[in-house]
């Protein structure tokens, strides 16, 4: 198993802060000569055409980069699935990822294997560089079947290895990275709704992506 760095955990309250509360961080905590963006948040829809419970299709995983440039420090998540030394069905996986080893991980305490023909998900995959380390979180997803998903409990965390603030994202490598591992004729529709980069003045860009993963 990958090695787990819960005992190394800020209070949970204190991440939350920074990645879930952000209008209230200020300036002054965060204070930079120039303003640079310090959280992402992206909004995912996922549509689910004629699933297989039996056989755990479809199996779709998602990337986000701190810095596009680089390929050795990322966060992904795993839909419908988690997979790593093992192997489990249904529900999803959250991991922290550097220098391709595992550092953190979040496992979701539903386990359900999608079974629901049309059914759409939509979740938004949160980043953020706080306090010398680099978080990730799924937060306010929706689905018919498994309902409400995401939140705190599903916060995994990293050094931030030498990155130090995250001007250098770009959706498209989110969009270009997404893998359906299995039973891609199970996937109606993939796409990156919205992005929201939000910087160390407080300020908050929102751009419509609408482009699709498939």
């Amino acid at each position: 198993m990958p090695t787990m760095l819960k005992s190394q955990r800020a209070p949970r309250p204190t991440v939350l802060f920074a990645l879930l509360a952000v209008s209230l961080i200020s300036s002054r905590t965060l204070c930079a000569d120039e303003p640079n963006v310090f959280l992402i948040e992206e909004d995912w829809e996922l549509v689910i055409n004629d699933p297989a419970p039996a056989i755990n299709s479809p199996q779709v995983a998602f990337f986000m980069y701190p810095d596009a440039g680089r390929e050795d420090v990322y966060f992904q998540l795993q839909m419908n699935y988690a997979a790593e030394e093992g192997y489990s069905s249904g529900g999803f996986r959250v991991s922290a990822i550097l220098g391709e080893t595992p550092v953190d991980e979040e496992r979701s305490r539903t386990r359900e294997t999608l079974n629901m023909d049309g059914d759409r998900l939509r979740w938004t995959s949160a980043m953020a560089i706080f306090d010398g380390q680099l978080m990730y979180a799924v937060k306010d997803g929706q689905g018919i079947q498994w309902g409400s998903f995401g939140g705190p409990d599903y916060l995994v965390r990293m050094d931030r290895d030498g990155i130090s603030n995250l001007n250098q994202y770009d959706p498209a490598k989110s969009i270009e990275a997404v893998d359906i591992g299995f039973g891609g004729n199970r996937v109606s529709s993939i796409r990156l709704r919205r992005v929201r980069y939000i910087d160390t003045t407080g300020n908050v860009h929102t751009v419509q992506v609408q482009e699709s993963a498939d």
